[in-house]
């Protein structure tokens, strides 16, 4: 009997992928990600959540597969209720790539920054394909982790000149600044009040709110909205009048309606139906269902997070890594 010689497992660091993976590949591998989603290509189980420590603490297992490639990646947090603590972010974690021939572990990353970055990185591509082409103005709401990429991700696909933070900690909205200003060169000030949106053509929400952040009568027409924080029931960034104006496109249908506030209230309270939302982003990619048609609607990109997009940006970074000089190669199993 031929025994396979077991294949070591690579170490990859947040640092090694901000220096090697950038935002641009991350938006590309979104667009795989949504796709293989959307044609059924990929399989994404119901991610299992469990809360600790007198409710304090979440722990997620989120699982996905694509055959195609015979891997599977797993995805492991810890979310604190609370938000940071002493400096340690609100959500950690680490991203598993294996081999679903040989069920080896492949690699292990972290999946802190990666989840930063494909989060922003969807919006990055719903950015690119439903707001407007003159975009140039964004409003960033929450300047945690999640904010920084989303700024990162619209800059990638539209020529923002300025750009608004909302933060209820007013230390974290001038960090931000000063970490971003520089790294993206642009102008960023903090905003007085919803009155800046406006001036917006494109809004981004990374917040744990659990009420709307904004309504239509703060809203310039035409709009664009990546709303990605509200991924419990109870949490709401997204005002009902918005959402019943808007066009909306959601990273996948049944994952949106039964955990995301920003759909599950207002349908619940009679704003509009399941129906109104016009289709998965995905589904775009694959040509079933139409985008931005005028100047001035309003379109909104709704999600919660799908592993599959774990599996896209952690794949294509162990197979970077792999080709290059970064991460280290361990055996756990001698």
């Amino acid at each position: 009997m031929t025994i396979t010689k077991r294949v070591p497992i690579t170490l990859i660091k947040s640092s090694e992928i901000q220096q090697n993976f950038s935002i641009s590949e991350a938006i590309n591998a979104m667009e795989e990600a949504f796709s293989s989603l959307s044609s059924g290509k990929s399989f994404v189980p119901q991610r299992y959540v469990s809360t600790i420590a007198q409710g304090k603490l979440n722990l997620l297992l989120k699982p996905a597969e694509f055959a195609v490639k015979k891997r599977a990646t797993i995805k492991i947090l810890t979310q604190k209720e609370m938000g940071a603590f002493h400096g340690i972010p609100a959500i950690v974690g680490v991203v598993l790539v294996i081999d679903t021939e040989t069920g080896e572990i492949l690699s292990i990353m972290d999946g802190e920054y990666l989840t930063a970055l494909r989060t922003g990185a969807a919006s990055g591509l719903a950015t690119n394909y439903f707001a407007r082409e003159d975009a140039e103005t964004v409003a960033v709401f929450g300047c945690g982790a999640q904010g920084k990429t989303q700024l990162e991700a619209v800059m990638a696909v539209r020529k923002i000149n300025k750009a608004f933070v909302f933060d209820n900690n007013e230390f974290a909205a001038k960090k931000f600044i000063l970490e971003m200003e520089p790294k993206l060169n642009i102008n960023i000030e903090i905003a007085g009040s919803n009155e800046v949106l406006k001036e917006c053509d494109v809004i981004c929400t990374a917040t744990n709110s659990e009420s709307p952040l904004f309504f239509k009568e703060h809203l310039k027409g035409g709009v664009h909205i990546n709303a990605i924080g509200s991924y419990k029931p109870n949490m709401q960034e997204i005002a009902p009048d918005v959402l019943q104006k808007a066009k909306i496109f959601v990273d996948q249908h049944d994952a949106c309606l039964s955990e995301s506030g920003d759909l599950i209230k207002p349908i619940a309270e009679g704003y509009f139906s399941a129906a109104h939302i016009h289709g998965e982003i995905g589904d775009y990619l694959l040509n079933k269902i139409d985008g931005r048609i005028t100047e001035n609607e309003i379109t909104v990109f709704k999600s919660v997070g799908v592993a599959i997009q774990d599996f896209m940006v952690a794949n294509q970074i162990y197979e970077k890594a792999l080709k290059s000089s970064f991460g280290q190669s361990i055996c756990l199993f001698e």
